[in-house]
């Protein structure tokens, strides 16, 4: 089952699209973490003083 990961930047806020552990889309702005492991990606984004928040 996919899970959606909302995102938000001071400069964007977009979604990622989780299944079993990797991003498997995700808007323009990150199409660079397609195929990662969602933790990594969740890590660099709150690196950047993100909020990453799953959704309900």
């Amino acid at each position: 089952m996919d899970r959606w990961i909302w995102v938000s930047l001071t400069y964007a806020t977009f979604a990622v699209v989780v299944r079993d552990g990797r991003v498997v889309d995700a808007a323009p702005i990150a199409r660079w973490s397609i195929g990662k492991p969602e933790q990594r990606v969740a890590d660099y984004y709150k690196r950047k003083g993100a909020e990453f928040v799953p959704l309900p």
